[in-house]
Order: C-alpha cells, then sequence, then structure tokens
C-alpha cells in the first residue's frame, strides 16, 4: 500500500518525466488544477520493449515515416502501450512478456536498414494514469525504463537482447494471487526463442546470462 510519501515520490517521478514533453498550461493543469485528480499510480509485473536508433529526419514515405507506421501497426497487434513520454524510438510496456518477445523480433525484422538496438526486461514496474487535454495517458516510472534502455545499448544495431527473466518464467516474479490473470501463468511466453530468430531477418538475437 503506498503511503503519502511514497505518492509524493510517485507525483515527482512524473512531473519530471512529462515536464519538457507536454505544454506548460497542460503541465500546470494537470499537477497545479483540476486534473491533479486524475493521477493514479499502480504496481504491476511488465515486460519492456526499449527501442532506440538515430532515424533520419522523417520525410513524407521516407523509412523513418515507414518505421513508425510499422510500430503502430505491431504495436496494436501484440496488445502493449507505447509511451509517449520517452527519450527515445520507442518504449512499450506488456502485460505478457510473450507478446513482448514477439513484438521486439518483429519490429527488428521490419527495421530494414534502420540501425535499431532493442533490449527485452521484465519486472515491477509502477504505471502512472492520468487524464490530460482530454485523453486517458499512462507511462511507466521507476527503475525499469531504465533498465530497459541500458540493456537494448548493449545490443548490436539490427539486433536484440532480451533480459533472464524475460524469456524464463522461473525468473518472473508471480502476480498477485488476486489478479485474475495468474492462471495464465505467463505460459504464452514459453517458446523457442531460436526459432522465432529464424523467422525474421535478426542480425542478433541475445539473451543476458542472470
Amino acid at each position: 500500500m503506498q503511503t503519502s510519501q511514497d505518492h509524493a515520490l510517485l507525483l515527482e517521478a512524473l512531473s519530471d518525466k512529462v515536464l519538457h514533453q507536454l505544454p506548460q498550461a497542460v503541465w500546470t493543469h494537470l499537477f497545479l488544477g483540476a486534473e491533479r485528480d486524475s493521477i493514479r499510480f499502480e504496481q504491476r509485473n511488465l515486460t519492456l520493449v526499449h527501442a532506440d536508433a538515430d532515424l533520419p529526419a522523417a520525410q513524407a514515405g521516407g523509412a523513418t515515416e515507414r518505421f513508425y507506421q510499422e510500430l503502430q501497426r505491431l504495436n496494436i497487434r501484440h496488445g502493449g502501450r507505447l509511451d509517449p513520454y520517452v527519450d527515445a524510438t520507442a518504449l512499450v510496456t506488456f502485460e505478457e512478456a510473450g507478446s513482448a518477445v514477439r513484438m521486439a523480433m518483429e519490429l527488428q525484422g521490419a527495421s530494414g536498414d534502420l540501425p535499431l538496438r532493442i533490449g527485452v526486461v521484465s519486472g515491477p514496474c509502477t504505471l502512472a494514469f492520468f487524464r490530460a487535454q482530454g485523453r486517458l495517458w499512462c507511462t511507466p516510472l521507476g527503475s525499469q525504463p531504465a533498465r530497459a534502455a541500458e540493456v537494448a545499448a548493449t545490443a548490436k544495431p539490427g539486433g536484440i537482447v532480451i533480459s533472464p527473466e524475460a524469456c524464463d518464467p522461473a525468473q518472473r516474479p508471480a502476480r498477485p494471487r488476486e489478479d485474475p490473470r495468474a492462471a495464465e501463468d505467463f505460459r504464452d511466453s514459453e517458446m523457442d526463442l531460436s526459432t522465432l530468430a529464424g523467422s525474421t531477418h535478426l542480425r542478433s538475437v541475445d539473451i543476458l546470462l542472470a
């Protein structure tokens, strides 16, 4: 259960994260106005996919535009949440590790000649939900987003690095018993990664040692 101090620290972390992403008037209304009451935090065990690359300037019909179109399509297909407040090419959160790994594989396969580096990690993560500009937004907080970025940075261009707990159900924290999704037990993610890698044009898929 969150204490008032925990809540204050989470508010500060959220404020810092979106400060330079939101217009000043929107930020003020969110944290100092009526929409402050819309902010809530949830602790969940999630899998994060962090993708980063030096993309060329976006041009109509260019490689960057096609990449982001494919990113949106794959995100919808695999049921992820794209983080709109990340200083990277993409950060996507997933409830199911298997869906995250599959999206990472397909995204890298669709990146073409773009020097995309992808990292996949799983673990406890705080999700911040809030309403701004008439829409409900969601963004992850805590150490996992930074860890996902660090793992992605170790990947070769055109490659993927997957943390051990993202591909081994035994290393992931169990979901709370009251969570109705617990019965699924991440069975969706128990897969042969070499088979998946062979189905896409990947330059490398590495699994970190525990």
